[in-house]
């Protein structure tokens, strides 16, 4: 079975932190989770401002790295990468037991209308890919893989319904 002890996490999709959040606890709690989250990601390639890597770091106490604006560390060694993860071989993400994610949801949302809907193949929902070479191509493989829930991930496409999810799995 799988040890629910203390476990290395990747976050990818990291938006302002929700999965920090939930494995560590608020940053301002001297008692950390059980959980660490050793190296996130996020990048959001339809904005020059990166708002939500900017609340990121902030939220945790990361600064810019000297020899890259765009990577930010805390002084617990906590690393944030804020660029496309499609561009990031998977031998630079440190070995982990939990790959977590908030799953680019956009090409599977209720919020689209069912002809709307991109699905696996959108520009959001092909990031699945991203997700599919880490897990394949780490040294040392995540023993859990969490991802955000999105309600019509399990139905896309309409005119297959289940075939996205079933890519995924």
């Amino acid at each position: 079975g799988i040890s629910l002890g203390t476990m290395r996490v990747v976050e990818l999709f990291a938006g302002v932190g929700g999965f920090k959040l939930g494995l560590e606890g608020k940053p301002s709690e001297k008692s950390q989770g059980l959980h660490q989250v050793i190296w996130a990601n996020q990048w959001d390639p339809s904005s020059k401002k990166q708002h939500a890597a900017e609340i990121y770091a902030h939220r945790w106490k990361m600064e810019p790295t000297k020899n890259d604006p765009f990577v930010f560390e805390n002084t617990v060694g906590q690393r944030l990468v804020n660029k496309d993860i499609e561009t990031i071989p998977t031998i630079e993400i440190p070995d982990h037991e939990l790959l977590c994610g908030g799953f680019p949801c956009q090409d599977y949302s209720v919020a689209r209308t069912i002809s709307g809907e991109m699905g696996i193949k959108g520009e959001k929902g092909k990031l699945w890919n991203s997700i599919s070479r880490i897990i394949r191509e780490s040294k040392n493989r995540p023993r859990i893989v969490l991802l955000e829930n999105v309600p019509r991930l399990l139905n896309s496409p309409a005119a297959h319904r289940g075939l996205n999810f079933t890519v995924i799995l």
